[in-house]
């Protein structure tokens, strides 16, 4: 087990930890180390290999995004890992990994370093610089005293990417196959070796920035790159190259542009009509739980919020270039409102001014206010 302090830090085989010895960060035994993990990793039990007493641990516990990350230095356990759909990732910093068995879920090892058994659940034990996902399904996996750096993946972010980096040929069934497989990479040969190794720098640049400006965190996207190497090597490792979409990445990010516009206009063309989470999954043919992140990731808001924004975007529309007969209840109703008092709330909380205010304005000068107010892709 490689530890050592340094300016009062735990350092685990390179990585610098959040974390101190002493009062704040206490030797946890295999039962306090699995009520921390328990959560983040879809762990359910860590069983010490000698007396309880005797098992020591300490832990760091963060957070990348959507991703639980921990890191921890420890004696010899068993993880017993809960039959859940939560994929995990282990990389191996320090000491070994053994799984000793995986109840479901395809088994086949994806990428293959020097001297890869070709199915888990083999005598084989990884080393620093290994690479174990293990895609769902109950396991268990022997820890010598070891470093290891273990991310709970959400299991949305990753499906999302899957989805982008697949080959227009692999069907949904499928690339739910590639994000329940298990895999493990080493070491070795290029370019497999490379990419895991950049995991591994990706991490520590991760923990750099947490100690120094962890804005940055966000800024450079971390979570998102973390998600699409974990993505390249599922798909690319186990499948071949042939897996992986390989078009230019602006005609990629064109096609996407151009879908998520054409989903915007359809819901625009509805907006006066009842819109709810199930007609948006109708209209962009993509789950409720990915619409979802499609929007915080384009728009920094969530679907229905960007629906009541554009709603209260027609209304002013329509209430500074009022109809004879217009009423503000009657443009509550034709911008999609039900209620003309939630109506009234949500544009006095939008606009810092009454609708009746408006109209009444509107129509006094005898034109509307605002000629026109175009579409908008802006977030919420």
């Amino acid at each position: 087990m490689q530890a050592q302090t340094r300016s009062g830090q735990l350092r685990l085989a390179g990585l610098l930890h959040p974390f101190r010895w002493g009062a704040s960060a206490p030797v946890l035994s295999s039962r306090e180390l699995a009520a921390q993990l328990g959560l983040p990793l879809g762990i359910e039990a860590i069983e010490s290999a000698g007396p309880l007493a005797s098992s020591a641990h300490q832990l760091s516990l963060n957070q990348l995004g959507a991703h639980a990350i921990a890191a921890w230095v420890g004696t010899p356990i068993t993880i017993v890992g809960a039959d859940q759909p939560r994929p995990c990732l282990y990389l191996v910093r320090g000491g070994w990994l053994q799984l000793t068995s995986l109840s479901s879920g395809p088994g086949r090892v994806g990428g293959s370093g020097t001297g890869s058994s070709s199915v888990l659940g083999s005598d084989q034990r990884l080393g620093p610089g290994w690479l174990l996902y293990l895609g769902g399904g109950a396991y268990r996996l022997r820890c010598g005293s070891t470093a290891v750096v273990a991310i709970g993946i959400d299991p949305d972010r990753l499906a999302m990417q899957i989805e982008q980096l697949a080959a227009a040929s692999m069907g949904a069934e499928q690339r739910e196959q590639v994000l329940r497989r298990a895999m493990v990479c080493g070491p070795a040969p290029r370019p497999w070796g490379l990419l895991v190794e950049g995991m591994g720098n990706l991490l520590e640049l991760y923990e750099h920035l947490q100690e120094t400006d962890p804005r940055l965190v966000g800024m450079l996207e971390l979570a998102a790159s973390l998600e699409r190497l974990l993505a390249v090597l599922l798909l690319a490792a186990g499948l071949g190259l042939e897996a992986l979409d390989l078009q230019p990445s602006s005609a990629k990010a064109a096609a996407r542009d151009a879908a998520f516009a054409a989903l915007l206009a359809r819901i625009r063309a509805n907006l006066a009509g009842p819109l709810d989470l199930a007609a948006l999954e109708l209209y962009g043919q993509k789950s409720r739980r990915k619409l979802q992140l499609l929007f915080q990731e384009r728009l920094g808001c969530t679907p229905m919020q960007w629906v009541r924004r554009e709603r209260l975007l027609l209304a002013r529309l329509r209430l500074a270039n009022p109809r004879p007969n217009d009423t503000v209840a009657s443009i509550a109703r034709a911008s999609g409102y039900a209620s003309a008092s939630q109506f009234s709330n949500d544009f006095r909380r939008e606009f810092q001014s009454r609708p009746s205010e408006l109209l009444r304005g509107s129509r006094q000068l005898g034109s509307g206010l605002l000629a026109a107010i175009p579409p908008s892709n802006r977030g919420c």
